[in-house]
């Protein structure tokens, strides 16, 4: 392909323009290194590690720039070859810009190449800030005679920021202190350190891994006699590192084998072991791939049996609290002598009820305190059963209780006797509580007595106890007390229900109502069956009068029901009870108290007892032979008071100075009888009124009476239109009761025969005679 001229003297001068600007950034770029290193001779507290680590960063930070330099140089040059290539009369070419393509690819991954080695260059400066600490060392004899050696190490290093890096990449780098792949060897010192033979089995330990602050003891087994200097020797992150080890000796040692807390009659009793020479399970000796367990926090009194071959003399044993106060009798008990290996068995009673104690031993001028958490106390009752049942329509509670204490703590060889003395419990008082779910800091005692004591309860040995429920509940706290609790042992439970007779129980808190004629009367119903299988039980209402109907409701469904279902989920049900009472009803029957029962009863007697749309109607000796739940309702009807007043003629006409006499009519139009019935009339002020009688003494249902009622105007009374109300009211059992208002409207006239209304009518018509004669004469003109 063939270049014009033109294109060939564009291209050189874009080669010189581009040699220019590359020597001008070298040469500013070397004097910021120059002014960095002025910047590290300034810097005297610098060692010569730092100011070498620092000058490789500077200078992988330097090749980072000029690449980057470089690249955005090259994407600036592309970017105008492609504007000039979408020109019309464009002198750049496809070939040239894939070149220029090409070049600032390169340039772009070299770049992300100087990122990646700042990363790589910083991160290999600060290798020395992982590290691995030696807390210490422990020279001892096992137990089949092997001289062993174990050595605690620690990860002490930090997480590390690489700050360069974490400016360049515009995100925090991180890097974890997790040290991976550590191997551990004990060496002996040779003539150069580190470079002796190996003198621990196993030859080399690997640790997989050691997160921060986390810590992990080794165990080897020396192979050299009379080593007294040894070198651990770390090989981790391409580390090596030697550290020279003098090894000591461990001194006497006394391990408290156990601490076991008996009673003695009334008596805490406590039962110590010790033994001279600590101990180790074996069981973590062992390794896997050298690899072992962390024993920086197990107590020597956990481990593989090392001596120091003595024997100690005067050792001083107390108890104590948390405190530091001697709870343990005798004070102080004193081991004239304790030989290799050799065990003591001493006996405290214990003054307190602790779950821990420090065991103070004091030998050879030191003192040695072990906190040792007792084991739980042992004894424990149980609740083998708690049923709720009935006794003459009283909620009754009866609790099964059985001491259950474990003997986990007494000696293999204990006896019968001794097994029940340590187990028996005294002095134990029962309440029965429910938990309101708004305050259940605090529950209430719900049952009589209000608290029982059981003055003994040995071991396996059982009681019962009954309670009356006071409130009836389908769960309750039973609640503990004896004098080796710190608190109350509460259980709640569900209680059991048990019946002689599969009975459901009725009830109702409205059994005793009011209604009026024409609505209806609802009674609640608490359903309670206290068996536990599925059954189904017939409803029947006994003895309601036959003029008044009725239906069960469920109380949440609303729908009419006439038997209800059972289950050992659903053992409670809530119904409504509605009696409808008709408009008429005779009066012997109002505001008299009507007595009928409902009950509940199962198929069987159901059929035996036979009525009709679930009615009964027994005797009172026929009721009580009744097997299933029977309540005793009563109702009573009562009328409606309505009294209605009308007026035959409620318009008058009179003249000034007349009088107006009416005739009212007061009827008693509802389902009862009435008494004293008060007229009341609202008259203008001056206006006076006379009504016979003023108070209607009584009226019975459908009964009319005749009131007088003279109106008398006042004496300056003007012509016009006048109303007066009239109103009549009673009381019927503290209810204030009125019939409908009635308005009687009185037009008053003047004296004269000729009224207003006639003059003006009379003018009226002259006028339009007038303008009929003017018009006509008009309109002949």
């Amino acid at each position: 392909m063939l270049i014009s001229p033109f294109k060939k003297v564009h291209s050189i001068h874009l080669l010189l323009i581009f040699s220019l600007v590359c020597l001008m950034n070298y040469q500013s770029l070397w004097s910021q290194v120059g002014d960095v290193q002025d910047s590290s001779q300034s810097e005297k507290a610098r060692t010569k590690d730092d100011q070498l680590r620092q000058i490789q960063i500077d200078k992988a930070k330097l090749q980072m720039e000029l690449a980057k330099k470089l690249m955005e140089k090259k994407e600036d040059e592309l970017t105008n070859l492609r504007d000039m290539l979408q020109e019309a009369n464009n002198i750049v070419t496809v070939q040239e810009v894939n070149r220029a393509e090409e070049e600032y690819e390169r340039a772009r991954a070299t770049y992300e190449d100087a990122k990646l080695n700042l990363q790589n260059v910083e991160l290999d400066s600060l290798k020395t800030a992982w590290h691995i600490t030696i807390l210490g060392t422990r020279r001892y004899e096992a137990r089949d005679g092997r001289e062993m050696f174990s050595i605690t190490l620690k990860n002490s290093s930090l997480p590390v920021k690489l700050e360069e890096s974490s400016k360049v990449l515009d995100r925090e780098v991180i890097i974890s202190a997790q040290i991976d792949d550590i191997f551990v060897s004990i060496k002996d010192q040779g003539e150069f350190s580190g470079q002796g033979a190996i003198v621990a089995i196993p030859y080399e330990v690997r640790i997989p891994s050691l997160k921060e602050g986390e810590r992990k003891t080794l165990e080897f087994e020396l192979v050299k006699d009379e080593v007294q200097d040894v070198v651990v020797s770390l090989k981790y992150l391409d580390i090596e590192e030697d550290r020279n080890i003098h090894l000591k000796q461990e001194e006497p040692y006394i391990s408290v084998l156990s601490a076991r807390r008996y009673k003695d009659a009334d008596r805490r009793r406590l039962e110590l072991v010790l033994k001279y020479g600590a101990v180790l399970d074996d069981s973590t000796s062992q390794s896997n791939e050298g690899d072992h367990a962390d024993q920086s926090l197990i107590p020597p009194d956990e481990a593989t049996t090392y001596t120091a071959a003595q024997e100690i003399n005067n050792v001083y044993v107390s108890i104590q609290d948390e405190a530091q106060a001697i709870i343990g009798v005798p004070y102080e008990i004193r081991i004239p002598n304790l030989k290799d290996q050799q065990s003591k068995t001493l006996d405290f009673e214990l003054r307190r009820n602790v779950d821990s104690i420090i065991v103070s031993l004091r030998y050879l001028e030191k003192v040695y305190p072990y906190k040792i958490h007792l084991e739980e106390d042992t004894r424990h009752i149980s609740v083998i059963s708690a049923k709720k049942y009935r006794i003459n329509n009283q909620i009754m509670v009866n609790l099964r209780l059985k001491n259950t204490s474990t003997t986990e703590s007494m000696p293999v060889n204990a006896t019968p006797e001794e097994i029940a003395a340590a187990n028996e419990i005294r002095s134990i008082f029962v309440s029965l509580k429910d938990i309101d779910p708004t305050n259940a800091a605090q529950p209430t005692n719900i049952a009589q007595p209000y608290e029982q004591k059981i003055p003994l309860l040995g071991y396996n040995d059982e009681t019962n106890l009954t309670f009356q429920l006071q409130k009836d509940v389908d769960s309750i706290m039973i609640a503990l007390k004896y004098p080796d609790l710190a608190e109350p042992d509460n259980r709640l439970v569900y209680l059991q229900k048990e019946s002689e007779e599969d009975v459901v129980n009725v009830s109702s808190l409205q059994f005793s109502q009011e209604g009026n004629l024409g609505s209806p009367v609802t009674y609640d119903l608490t359903l309670d069956r206290l068996a536990e299988t599925e059954n189904t039980f017939q409803l029947r209402v006994i003895n309601l009068l036959n003029r008044l109907s009725f239906e069960f409701q469920d109380a949440e469904s609303q729908s009419r029901m006439s038997q209800v279902k059972f289950t050992q989920a659903q053992s409670k049900r809530d119904l409504s009870l509605i009696v409808y009472l008709p408009e008429e009803l005779e009066a012997s029957y109002l505001d008299e108290t009507l007595e009928f029962y409902v009950a509940v009863i199962d198929e069987a007697e159901a059929g035996q007892l036979g009525g009709v749309n679930n009615r009964l109607s027994l005797s009172p000796e026929q009721i009580v032979q009744i097997k299933g739940g029977v309540e005793r309702f009563e109702l009573i009807p009562k009328g409606v008071p309505e009294i209605e007043l009308f007026i035959p003629n409620a318009y008058h006409t009179i003249k000034m100075g007349e009088q107006i006499s009416m005739t009212l009519k007061l009827r008693n139009i509802g389902t009862r009888d009435l008494v004293d019935i008060r007229m009341m009339i609202d008259v203008y002020t001056d206006w006076r009124y006379v009504v016979e009688p003023e108070v209607v003494s009584g009226l019975v249902r459908n009964e009319e009476t005749e009131i007088r009622l003279t109106l008398i105007p006042s004496s300056d009374v003007g012509v016009g239109e006048y109303e007066a109300k009239v109103n009549a009211e009673l009381t019927v059992d503290n209810r204030h009761f009125e019939a409908r208002e009635k308005t009687v409207r009185v037009h008053i006239q003047s004296k004269t025969g000729l009224s207003v209304t006639t003059i003006l009518f009379g003018l009226l018509l002259l006028l339009v005679i007038g303008i009929a004669i003017v018009t006509v004469r008009i309109s002949r003109r």
